[in-house]
């Protein structure tokens, strides 16, 4: 079912059974324990120091495989592989769904303006014991515009509170809001921005999608796709730019040339990132719903609970390599799994000299998998890209060093990358080049291989069933 709002969506996950409440939680690290211990989607309210009705979602980036179908509204029945296919057929056929400008919306039911803007009127979390303040930005876009086409672009990006109008924001290096601020900067002028802090998961997901440059597509034309209706979106006064009219809380204003902060550390999912100068928000409007609901994520790692699996490929971000892998032209791609930004595995039918490294390299390359990779690993059919010990079974028997390893340099990083050196993860400048290498391991079999040499030990089901059959009940405690 289609939602209009974050309200909406937060309904039809407390109808599944999949949405927490909790009341009188600090802001000051104990929102932040909670978020790195479950998985599930809390509803925070009456935080100590604020009015009831000030909440806070927190857990919006890693949804249940149920919570991500009602987010881009989508219904299947496949899992792994077979869902990771289907994720990518739906992203091959993109019908962009441009937002719809509107004159109202419950955003404007407060708009606070010059000596009224106080950005902690929110519960702001101070999330990780070593953070360098409270962050208000976790969990959201930050709307830009092209100075030169005029396409509107989001990123997600963090975001610290400085003073009540001023902001730090980390954008990296590289990314569409990074090229886009310095040609506001290069032309010696403020680059608009709105940050959305309370926001519906389509808009968040649309965000975070390395998106291929197709022309004239815009997040929110992805966004609207995945709520299947148009973003209906009222026009910022201070900016000028498209402002989600169901938003919870949506906050004008502009980055200014050379203005910089120290901003950090912060807790990712690489670990700390170190404390830096960053660009600064100079807020000029807040905008927000009654009861406004601020979203809130915990990048850094999950503290695991027992019996907890380890390592889980996702098949909604691997779909979005897939896409890119097939419009790139690599054919007989049979799977695709996302272990996270280090760690890729591609199965392909291996079909001619070259295939393997091919799908290898395109899938490191393609914008979904360029920033912060690290390895990728490419097998043959019959593995599982789902089942990471027959990944590391492929490598050991199938992966001679010398022949199956390609190292590839000065490719596109960050500083939150923990292996990078010291010097660049601490170099002042705002916006910095980080590169790194990355690994393509080919463990597919050579095409030139005689498919009689080197063969799998197999036997047959049928023996299998009838052993089973004869002496299960010793063997494995039932038949």
């Amino acid at each position: 079912m289609a939602y209009r709002d974050l309200r909406e969506y937060i309904d039809q996950v407390d109808k599944i059974g999949e949405l927490k409440r909790l009341d009188g939680v600090s802001w000051d690290l104990e929102a932040g324990a909670i978020a790195s211990m479950t998985p599930d989607a809390v509803l925070f309210d009456n935080f100590p120091g604020y009015p009831a009705g000030h909440r806070m979602l927190i857990n919006i980036d890693r949804p249940s495989i149920r919570r991500w179908f009602l987010a881009v509204n989508m219904s299947t029945q496949a899992k792994g592989n077979a869902l990771a296919t289907e994720w990518k057929d739906r992203l091959l056929n993109l019908k962009p769904t441009p937002p719809k400008w509107v004159s109202h919306g419950p955003i404007l039911e407060n708009v606070h303006e010059g000596n009224d803007v106080n950005v902690l009127e929110f519960p702001a979390p101070k999330i990780h014991p070593d953070d360098g303040g409270r962050y208000l930005g976790t969990a959201d876009v930050m709307i830009t515009r092209d100075p030169t086409t005029g396409k509107e672009n989001f990123g997600t990006f963090r975001m610290q509170v400085h003073e009540p109008a001023t902001l730090g924001v980390y954008i990296c290096h590289g990314k569409d809001t990074a090229l886009i601020l310095e040609e506001y900067h290069k032309q010696g002028k403020s680059c608009p921005v709105v940050a959305i802090v309370g926001i519906d998961p389509a808009m968040f997901i649309a965000g975070r999608c390395h998106l291929p440059h197709c022309a004239g597509v815009t997040e929110y034309d992805l966004a609207g796709y995945f709520k299947q209706e148009s973003i209906e979106v009222v026009k910022g006064e201070f900016t000028g730019l498209p402002i989600p009219a169901r938003a919870e809380i949506a906050i004008e204003g502009e980055i200014v040339p050379g203005d910089v902060m120290t901003e950090g550390p912060f807790g990712e999912w690489t670990g700390y990132s170190e404390p830096r100068e960053s660009h600064v928000i100079r807020v000029k409007r807040v905008l927000h719903r009654n009861d406004p609901i601020l979203t809130v994520v915990s990048p850094s790692p999950r503290t695991r609970p027992p019996g907890d699996k380890g390592l889980v490929a996702n098949p909604f971000e691997a779909g979005f390599i897939w896409e890119q892998l097939e419009r790139a032209g690599i054919r007989r791609i049979k799977g695709v799994a996302y272990y996270s930004r280090f760690l890729l595995v591609i199965s392909i039918k291996n079909s001619y000299a070259g295939h393997a490294r091919q799908a290898g390299h395109v899938a490191t390359q393609c914008h979904a998998g360029a920033f912060m990779g690290k390895y990728t690993i490419v097998v043959d059919e019959d593995i599982d890209p789902y089942k990471i010990q027959d990944v590391l079974w492929a490598v050991m028997r199938r992966a001679d060093p010398q022949r199956a390893i390609d190292i590839v340099r000065y490719c596109w990083s960050d500083r939150m990358d923990s292996a990078i050196s010291y010097e660049e993860k601490t170099s002042p400048v705002p916006i910095l080049p980080v590169y790194n290498s990355r690994c393509v391991i080919d463990a597919c079999k050579p095409v030139e291989w005689d498919p009689k040499l080197k063969r799998n030990v197999e036997y047959d089901p049928e023996m299998h069933k009838r052993v089973r059959e004869k002496w299960g009940e010793v063997l494995f405690g039932k038949k």
